[in-house]
């Protein structure tokens, strides 16, 4: 039995006819979710494809004001709107217990938001206002799909999942939790990505680019900090990301030791870095991996410790065990031994050249098809079941 749904003022959408294609099945899209850049790259990557394929289609993302998505939606061209509601994970007890308090309030505005846009399907990616406004959603009567990038669905996506119409997982392990509304579709990145030549420069100094996360990881720029002691100029070149609450800090210190690097808050064009990179040091967030292996590139991933479900170590071991890359545990690392290891690759091209071939191999072409192949399902079987 499918869970009751709520309809309110709903305008019905258009039922496709017999000669509609996939996409044109997808007038205006809703994708709800965001805070990181894991979470919006993957929205986006599924706007630009719709926007590519029929410019005419509507897209609005929905998230927060303080997300990643208040600073990169507008800038590439979509709309936005945003909602109030914080996060229940790591959080002190007072500001859960406004995060719940708020929590109607959030799912009704997300209904709200639904029923001005009137979506062919709305698209939960993640992060805080994913839940509250794909459930508003659901209840105001319109499809949606969930994006699961983990091998274990967080709290959000496994309450959700007994509502929504459809979900698009990366691996097998996640399908279980979504039954037969589950597709395996891997993890929709930008096209830019696949594009990237994979070619390791034979010989030269070693272009190292150094990310924690969209928003940075203090750990792993504490760990390049006392790193870069002993990574001569000539035989390593960085690019380091650090995000804004740590960057002056981290300049500070290559600028003490006299070491020239690009240290930088935040990176806009990460697929032009990711070209320009032999060797890339990480966390092992599940859109940073797919990444990664859609640009063939090699890598030493250093897992978030305190990932839900110790995904980020899950995801950096398949790599590993696929010799696609080198995998370092934050607690047991020092700046010395990471210095080291990044040296070690550095004179041996060739192993980076395999790392490289092997990453090609993990690599999921055709997410982003597959993931619109699903939403056109769903607002169809959604459009023909209004009208018959």
């Amino acid at each position: 039995m499918r869970p009751p749904r709520l309809c309110w003022g709903r305008r019905q959408p258009a039922v496709p006819n017999s000669n509609s294609t996939p996409t044109n099945r997808l007038r205006r899209v809703l994708f709800a979710g965001g805070g990181t850049g894991g979470h919006v790259f993957m929205a986006v990557a599924l706007a630009q494809e719709l926007k590519r394929r029929d410019p005419g289609c509507e897209v609005l993302f929905v998230g927060t004001r303080q997300g990643l998505e208040a600073r990169l939606v507008e800038p590439l061209g979509f709309r936005l709107e945003t909602v109030k509601i914080g996060g229940l994970n790591r959080v002190e007890v007072t500001k859960a217990v406004v995060t719940l308090a708020r929590l109607p309030f959030t799912v009704l505005q997300g209904a709200r938001i639904a029923d001005r846009f009137s979506p062919s399907v709305i698209v939960g990616v993640g992060g805080y206002s994913s839940g509250p406004v794909v459930l508003g959603g659901k209840l105001a009567g319109y499809p949606s799909i969930l994006i699961e990038p983990n091998a274990y669905p967080g709290l959000a996506n496994r309450l959700l999942a007994r509502w929504v119409d459809g979900a698009a997982v990366a691996f097998e392990e996640a399908a279980g939790r979504f039954g037969a509304k589950a597709r395996l579709t891997g993890i929709p990145i930008r096209r830019e990505f696949f594009s990237i030549n994979s070619a390791v420069a034979d010989d030269g100094a070693l272009r190292l680019l150094v990310f924690g996360g969209s928003q940075g990881s203090r750990p792993i720029n504490t760990l390049m900090c006392e790193a870069i002691k002993w990574l001569p100029e000539a035989r390593v070149e960085i690019v380091h990301q650090t995000g804004k609450a740590d960057h002056e800090r981290v300049k500070s210190a290559y600028s003490e030791l006299g070491r020239k690097a690009d240290v930088v808050e935040f990176i806009h064009e990460m697929p032009q870095l990711f070209a320009r990179s032999d060797l890339i040091v990480s966390r092992a967030g599940a859109s940073t991996v797919a990444e990664l292996t859609a640009a063939a590139r090699p890598c030493i991933l250093i897992p978030f410790p305190e990932a839900a479900d110790d995904h980020q170590r899950r995801n950096a071991l398949a790599l590993e065990k696929r010799h696609a890359a080198v995998v370092l545990e934050q607690a047991k690392t020092t700046g010395k031994e990471l210095a080291e290891t990044i040296l070690r690759l550095a004179d041996n091209r060739e192993e980076l050249r395999q790392m490289s071939a092997a990453s090609k191999q993990l690599a999921r072409p055709d997410s982003v098809e597959k993931i619109l192949d699903l939403m056109s399902e769903v607002a169809a079987s959604e459009a023909n079941e209004s009208h018959g």
